[in-house]
């Protein structure tokens, strides 16, 4: 039995998230063969740091925005150079020694790695944005699983050979890569199959925007439209909400939902922040994207790629989103959206890296 070091961070979901699909691919198809051992190293070699860290990586989003984009883009050209690279350190290796791993997997951008001694150990990168950041960068590492072209040419410029680069795409849930009866779904919701759907996410627009105005126009501008909003965690704005749109049978308000892609299949647009894993999701479910109002960093970075190569386009404020709104209801955009959108996805990322790391564990060298 192989043993898998699964390093994740609690910094967005987005790693959490990609880890959970990577660790449920392992025990679906080779339960048998490995074992995976599931970190999130930075909350567990910092217990009581990184809750404090956690609640002001939140707020820069909200509050801080251009020093969160400033810090992010420091140093760019400085592949050596990390702030947090030694905060856990020391803790890594006692694991590393502790685990007795045969690779490590990580979903996080960890330079600590850099620093691990034992170079017997083989290290893989899954990179979980369409852009490439020094922190991903490991001294060593065997491979780097990416999502576009130009992160393989950013690892090439930085000394990374060719065949230690793997284009699988961004690790999602395969149910992501299963089509569901659209029809079936918007009946059973009590939703019309003959209007257009908007689907928007609320956390996408944070605690200070007008929510209802948003509504209020995209219902007022077209007739032939339905709203579905999840809120999430949110529950006080999906109690307002609620209370404003009881009797509108054209909105359907929602909280957390385990059914995004049943959502996001049966949409016919997509507003929501762009965040790598929620804009992969969309990416497979072939549904259009508004990327409202990125933060400077890797947000910004992934909704440019996706607006360059026509999958998404970018609202800064209200007013935008309804101006793209009206864009993408001629019916030529969505389909060339949807086409740049098939053309661009590559499926079964999560199996395909699984895979990869097996054979790595088989053979332990490239």
């Amino acid at each position: 039995m192989k043993k898998v070091l699964l390093i994740t961070g609690s910094f967005g979901n987005g790693h959490l998230q990609v880890s959970k699909n990577i660790k449920e691919t392992f025990e679906k198809y080779y339960a048998d063969e490995v074992e995976v051992i599931e970190t999130d190293l930075f909350l567990q070699a910092h217990p009581n740091l990184t809750p404090v860290l956690k609640k002001l990586y939140l707020y820069s989003f909200s509050y801080f925005r251009d020093v969160y984009g400033y810090l992010y883009y420091a140093g760019k050209n400085h592949s050596n150079i990390s702030a947090y690279r030694y905060f856990s350190s020391e803790y890594l290796k006692k694991l590393v020694k502790q685990a007795k791993p045969d690779i490590i997997v990580s979903t996080f951008p960890t330079p600590a790695l850099s620093l691990l001694k034992d170079k017997e150990i083989p290290i893989v990168n899954i990179i979980t944005d369409y852009h490439f950041h020094k922190s991903w960068l490991t001294k060593g590492a065997l491979r780097y699983y990416v999502a576009t072209d130009e992160t393989e040419k950013e690892l090439m410029k930085l000394n990374v050979e060719k065949q230690r680069v793997k284009k699988f795409g961004i690790p999602i849930a395969e149910k992501f890569d299963n089509k569901i009866d659209i029809e079936e779904w918007l009946q059973d919701n009590k939703l019309a199959i003959n209007k257009k759907t908007v689907l928007l996410s609320a956390g996408a627009f944070g605690v200070s925007t007008n929510f209802s105005k948003l509504i209020e126009k995209i219902l007022l501008k077209n007739n032939d439209t339905q709203i579905v909003v999840i809120c999430g965690k949110n529950r006080e704005l999906k109690n307002e909400l609620e209370m404003n749109y009881a009797e509108q049978e054209r909105v359907k308000i929602l909280g957390y939902t385990e059914n995004m892609r049943e959502w996001m299949q049966t949409a016919d647009v997509l507003i929501t922040k762009a965040g790598g894993v929620t804009i992969s999701e969309a990416l497979a479910s072939n549904i259009p994207l508004i990327l409202f109002n990125p933060v400077p960093g890797q947000e910004m970075e992934n909704a440019i790629y996706f607006k360059k190569n026509g999958m998404a386009k970018i609202a800064e404020n209200l007013e935008e989103v309804l101006d793209c709104l009206e864009e993408l209801f001629f019916e030529n955009n969505i389909k060339k959206i949807k086409y740049s959108m098939t053309k661009n996805y590559l499926p079964h990322a999560s199996y395909n890296i699984c895979k990869d790391i097996m054979e790595i564990l088989k053979v332990n060298r490239i």
